[in-house]
């Protein structure tokens, strides 16, 4: 369908396109003002590892080394980044989620593993709410959940603090800032189930109701011939004196006039043909012969 005959279809259904508008509009609106505003604060940690147990030698040199329990599970895996990934699983989870819930965190925070800097070991942790203070207090709730939670998990066999992972900031928490992105995709889904729904719409007045057609009027204002096998058409109301006319005589002679043959005769005297400015029809030479009365028009 080309742009003109789609133009055409939308003119013939402005009802619908006036309609479909107007809940466009009401739900774009209520989309920029009725929904509240999403706010982000950002704030990155890195972890630092621990110390490695001490040795036999060690514990050799310095006796007191012995009575130290560095017995941290997590210093036995081969890559420190699993400890990362291990701790966004947890503070990311359903039960930790609902905790921060309770004390007035944003659910829809975030807590991923990034590459940013080193191989996997920076943890970022993004605040959200409906206000820049409440996406800051979810930002400070979830850091201290997430701190938290690293202490707990490392101290599951009573690992001294020295042997445990660290979480240390890389910079200050950033300011909140309005989340505009989100807005910006809600408004465009309104925008074009409303366009979606128009053309159904469309689509629908198009196959329930066929075209209306205007009906072709003679010129004239009258049918001269009446309907085959049927009786002469009334007049029209606007001339209530006119009377159909049976022309079946006139027809009927003039077909006989036309199939009639013609057969050549004798051509007439001049007499009868009138004066000299007459118009004279002079018959074609046939077989090669003279036409009958030629000796007539030759003198």
């Amino acid at each position: 369908m080309d742009l003109l005959a789609l133009l055409t279809t939308l003119r013939r259904h402005k009802l619908l396109v006036l309609v479909v508008s107007l809940i466009m509009i009401a739900g774009d609106a209520f989309v920029a003002f009725g929904i509240p505003p999403q706010y982000e604060s950002q704030a990155q940690f890195v972890l630092i590892a621990p110390p490695p147990p001490p040795t036999s030698t060690d514990i050799q040199r310095d006796p007191a080394l012995a009575k130290v329990n560095a017995d941290n599970p997590y210093l036995r895996l081969p890559n420190p980044s699993v400890v990362v990934d291990i701790l966004a699983q947890r503070v990311a989870g359903d039960t930790v989620r609902k905790q921060l819930v309770a004390k007035g965190a944003d659910q829809d925070y975030t807590i991923t593993s990034t590459n940013a800097i080193g191989s996997g070991l920076v943890i970022d942790i993004v605040g959200t709410g409906t206000s820049g203070a409440q996406a800051r207090r979810t930002l400070d709730l979830v850091s201290e959940a997430m701190a938290t939670e690293l202490h707990e998990m490392q101290k599951i066999n009573g690992a001294d603090d020295k042997y445990l992972f660290q979480a240390l900031p890389i910079n200050p928490p950033a300011d909140p800032t309005r989340k505009v992105t989100g807005t910006v995709r809600s408004l465009i889904a309104v925008s074009a189930a409303c366009l979606v729904l128009l053309f159904a719409l469309v689509s629908i007045a198009e196959a329930a109701g066929p075209r209306r057609t205007r009906p072709v009027v003679p010129r004239d204002g009258r049918d001269d011939d009446p309907p085959s096998g049927g009786a002469p058409a009334d007049p029209p109301a606007d001339r209530p004196n006119d009377r159909p006319v049976d022309r079946s005589a006139d027809r009927d002679r003039n077909r006989a006039e036309t199939t009639r043959p013609v057969v050549p005769g004798p051509w007439p005297a001049r007499s009868a043909l009138g004066n000299d400015n007459d118009l004279t029809v002079v018959m074609p030479r046939m077989f090669g012969h003279n036409a009958p009365g030629s000796s007539d028009r030759e003198t």
